[in-house]
């Protein structure tokens, strides 16, 4: 699943200073209270209280229980049994009871203001951590030799950055908690981005050929206040919405356990080292030695010059590093992949669509529903359109993590009633499908992202950076956008040994277009206690979308693909001006929605985003100049300036959207 696209919808901010949030937390040492206060997601379930016994059992456990629990992976949507979805309910609601407080990162030592500091995943402290990582790292000091020259913490997607620095002949080592596996559940994903992890070496076209398993035409967009399909003429033509289809995106069904035992097969045969069922215990970091990797006391610690955190949001080491913190945003999912629906209309996907206003949930707050859809098994392996009655379905929805927030199982009610609204062929889920898996998930966004390196030889990649759409599901759309990029700095790295966080951090450096997409999640959320005209997101994206779609593919393409652009043809910054630089405002299709889009999204957030629209264009200038600085760059003598110059140059292109290719006309 993935709206990398819209992989949603989007993450990432600008600058770093302080990871402090301004609400204060009980004075005193006695009434700290660490489960209610350490404020990022975590979905393991050795963290989350034990599930609370259901005196009645719900819909939902109903036909959860009916699944099969085979082909369980780790991972956001890995594991869609009952208990599973339990345990991350409990985590759901711990993370609304939380409370921000404010806590100096760059001390994390101290006490402050009362509050002890997190717990010690990652330290560089000598006086810390396992004793037997230190002295390992000082023993094999002696010949100059770590075990490895990169270790990747999580393998469901670190698999794939671990092969593409094998490639580039680093010793490489992943380690997976549990069994290094794909998930049952498809992932979509565009033969474009597929065939970028091609080129990178990672993949095989036989390999995309045997784990493409559904291949359809394409992905509607449509956003209305009622369900009406299929909808003719725009929003102010027929007062409902808007809906359009765009060809060739997120119309691919991947199946992960194929791709991934592909990949990790490669790279045992290259030489590179698996550990599953390995949860690592933490990580000591010495400068200038290398890092150390415990795995408890009854297993050799792994020694490493750099380690790679690929642990997702769930990550222990971004969660030290982002203590206090409560999340910006959240992106909460559910749905399901079954049997059932019409077969003649199961022909192309969703990637992006309503059919209702805004719902008031009362004390729980207002929320606009969207929904997903992708036909499972057609286009592939002899299947014909039309023979399948399988399909995935998603609605999700923008908040934040307000304490009064429903919980997911309220979601999961809600998307049971609403499914045959949106799916018209079925009446009653529970008796008219055979539901192959429940699907859950919530997604946290941090405005401070990507998050910037708090130690040196330690870097977080993927959704554990905050790299992806703060719009997205992030995961594997993320991945293959920036695997080349970041493949490609971190053996420039390793090659001149610069792994202090000062040089890793230009890895993860300021990206304006995703920073922008602040506003898209703020637009598409209510807050708790705020009054709106039920049709406002449905107004504002039938409305900005129809521009979009006017423009051609060269605006919609890139949008729908997680990418932000500004170029002489197109502006993809969307919501407030739907194209800056072609002189279509939406407030020149919609006047009078002006004011109430900057009464939704509010003033200081509005010049916020214009800054980082302004960066946009800055970026796209300087991208520009890359042909004429380049070949200075290449001509470097001191490597630092060299990697620093590279970074700079890939900074400009990614912030920019410049790394999109459009496909030859």
């Amino acid at each position: 699943m993935k709206f990398s696209s819209l992989p949603i919808l989007l993450s990432a901010s600008s600058l770093q200073c302080s990871n402090s949030f301004s609400l204060r937390p009980p004075t005193t040492v006695s009434k700290f209270q660490p489960s209610q206060l350490y404020s990022t997601v975590d979905q393991q379930a050795s963290e989350a209280p034990p599930p609370v016994a259901e005196t009645t059992i719900s819909r939902t456990q109903r036909i959860m229980e009916k699944t099969s629990s085979a082909g369980q992976a780790s991972g956001a949507g890995g594991s869609s049994t009952y208990e599973a979805f339990l345990r991350t309910e409990a985590n759901w609601s711990r993370l609304k009871a939380s409370q921000a407080f404010e806590y100096d990162i760059h001390n994390l030592n101290a006490v402050q203001n009362g509050i002890p500091p997190p717990p010690s995943f990652v330290t560089d402290d000598g006086g810390k951590g396992n004793p037997k990582c230190w002295e390992k790292l000082r023993a094999q000091q002696q010949d100059g030799t770590l075990d490895y020259d990169v270790t990747v913490c999580g393998g469901t997607l670190g698999i794939f950055i671990a092969l593409s620095l094998q490639l580039k002949g680093y010793r490489v080592a992943v380690i997976e908690a549990g069994k290094l596996m794909g998930r049952e559940q498809e992932w979509n994903i565009s033969m474009k981005e597929m065939l970028e992890l091609v080129e990178l070496g990672v993949l095989t076209v036989e390999d995309i050929d045997e784990a493409v398993t559904t291949e359809f035409p394409g992905c509607r967009a449509g956003f209305k206040n009622e369900e009406v399909s299929p909808l003719k003429g725009g929003y102010f033509e027929n007062d409902i919405g808007y809906e359009c289809f765009t060809p060739n995106v997120l119309n691919l069904g991947v199946a992960p356990s194929v791709l991934i035992e592909n990949v990790a097969r490669r790279f045992k045969e290259n030489g590179g080292t698996i550990l599953e069922k390995s949860p690592l215990k933490g990580v000591v970091v010495s400068e200038s030695l290398g890092a150390a990797i415990d795995m408890g006391e009854d297993n050799e610690p792994i020694t490493t010059r750099l380690v790679l955190d690929c642990m997702g949001n769930a990550s222990p080491i971004t969660r030290q590093q982002r203590y206090g913190l409560k999340p910006d945003g959240v992106c909460a999912v559910v749905g399901s992949c079954a049997s059932g629906f019409d077969k003649e209309t199961n022909l192309v996907g969703d990637i992006i669509y309503t059919n209702t206003e805004i719902s008031d949930k009362a004390e729980n707050g207002k929320l606009q529903y969207f929904w997903e859809a992708f036909p499972v098994g057609i286009g592939r392996k002899g299947k014909e359109p039309g023979t399948s009655d399988t399909k995935t379905t998603y609605m999700f929805t923008y908040m934040d993590a307000s304490e009064d927030r429903p919980s997911l199982s309220q979601l999961m009610d809600d998307y049971w009633d609403l499914l045959p609204i949106y799916q018209p062929s079925i009446q009653d889920p529970e008796t008219d499908l055979d539901v192959h898996r429940v699907l859950f998930a919530y997604f946290p966004t941090f405005k401070d992202s990507p998050v910037k390196p708090q130690w040196s030889r330690v870097l977080a990649v993927g959704d554990a950076s905050g790299i992806q759409s703060p719009l997205s599901f992030g995961g594997f759309g993320a991945l293959t956008r920036h695997l080349g990029r970041i493949s490609t700095a971190l053996s420039e790295a390793l090659e001149h040994d610069l792994l202090h966080k000062s040089d890793l951090a230009e890895i993860n450096a300021y990206t304006p277009n995703l920073s922008a997409a602040w506003m898209f999640q703020k637009a598409m959320s209510v807050r708790m206690g705020k009054s709106v005209d039920p049709m406002f997101v449905n107004r504002l994206l039938a409305t900005n979308f129809q521009i979009m779609n006017d423009m051609g593919p060269k605006t919609m393409m890139p949008f729908l693909q997680d990418v932000v652009r500004i170029d002489g043809k197109c502006c993809c910054v969307k919501i407030v001006t739907a194209s800056i630089y072609t002189h279509q405002p939406i407030f020149a299709a919609d006047p009078t929605f002006m004011p109430q889009i900057v009464a939704h999204v509010g003033i200081p957030t509005l010049i916020e985003w214009l800054g980082h629209v302004g960066m946009i264009a800055a970026y796209n200038s300087l991208h520009s100049l890359t042909p004429a600085i380049k070949p200075f760059v290449d001509k470097m003598d001191n490597p630092k300036q060299k990697f620093l110059w590279k970074r700079r140059m890939e900074a400009w292109k990614f912030g920019s959207g410049n790394d999109y290719i459009f496909d030859e006309e």
